[in-house]
């Protein structure tokens, strides 16, 4: 059984947003559950259901995906600092 960390997030959303942030956002996004709890929350009221996308429903998957790049371009995600 693997141990709880606060680097490893323990609700299965989060850690399905932490994993879509990593491929799609390749590491401009510093992880926050208050942040995942908002992309979570506006991802049920796009209509996106968290059981269909666990079965593998790509729409559901299609929409995540759109939910995480407009909370980014529109700032509701932390982005990492940019070295010049």
């Amino acid at each position: 059984m693997a141990t709880i960390t606060p680097s490893w997030p323990v609700q299965a959303d989060h850690r399905f947003i932490l994993k879509m942030v990593k491929l799609t956002l390749e590491g401009k996004v510093i992880p926050r559950p208050d942040e995942f709890n908002r992309v979570a929350r506006v991802f049920l009221q796009a209509g996106g259901s968290w059981e269909r996308l666990f079965h593998g429903s790509p729409d559901d998957v299609t929409l995540l995906k759109t939910v995480l790049k407009v909370a980014f371009k529109h700032g509701y995600l932390t982005k990492t600092q940019e070295w010049i």
